[in-house]
């Protein structure tokens, strides 16, 4: 059996980028939380879009415009250098507790294999530096990147690609998607894969998709 860990929402806490935000920002944590989730849910759209559009973006790219985009939504005034301030600080995102535990476990066991699926990009070495900050690399030491097939999570393409790299086109079942995302859990199960939903936020399942 194959676990492929989602990155972002899963073994990296997204909500901690909003103390980078309060403080390039000098907002109230409030407010920071606030414009954080905005950011969040625009960069998503923003992948969205273009999956749909036909075109592709480094997620760097797309991080960094979706922040302008909820600066702007949110009436900010942000300039490009507090931008990328805030941005690099997506790199040093805070891993969830659990985190470090369940992978080492895993590491150590003889029954799985286990790597990183991510829509980060490595460009700027965006994942590994965030897997470094949060000291997760030397758990999770392969990966399988978006880039590999130009388009974003949840299209087919990008599954059907970490299948085909893992030799499980026709096994689909043997590789797990272990994410927090349910757009994402959604996605891989369309193509066949099995699938593990970390619920972070204690809520039932929110996907009526």
């Amino acid at each position: 059996q194959i676990l492929a860990f989602d990155i972002y929402g899963t073994l990296l806490d997204t909500g901690s980028i909003s103390t980078a935000v309060a403080e390039q920002l000098m907002l109230s944590p409030e407010k920071a939380l606030e414009l954080s989730l905005l950011w969040r849910r625009l960069q998503l759209e923003y992948t969205f879009r273009l999956n749909s559009m036909g075109y592709f973006e480094p997620f760097d790219v797309v991080t960094y415009k979706s922040f302008l985009h909820a600066a702007v939504e949110s009436g900010y005034d942000v300039s490009s250098t507090t931008a990328a301030a805030v941005c690099e600080a997506y790199q040093r995102l805070g891993a969830f507790p659990d985190a470090v535990q369940a992978l080492t476990e895993l590491r150590n066991s003889d029954t799985v294999d286990v790597l990183v699926f991510s829509n980060g990009t490595h460009a700027l070495q965006m994942v590994n530096s965030a897997l470094d900050a949060a000291s997760l690399a030397p758990l999770v030491p392969n990966q399988y990147l978006v880039n590999s097939v130009q388009k974003y999570k949840p299209a087919f393409e990008v599954y059907h690609g970490l299948l085909r790299s893992l030799g499980k086109v026709d096994s689909p079942r043997d590789v797990w998607l272990i994410s927090g995302n349910p757009f994402d859990i959604s996605g891989a199960r369309s193509v066949g894969m099995s699938a593990v939903w970390v619920n972070r936020a204690g809520k039932e399942w929110p996907d009526k998709l």
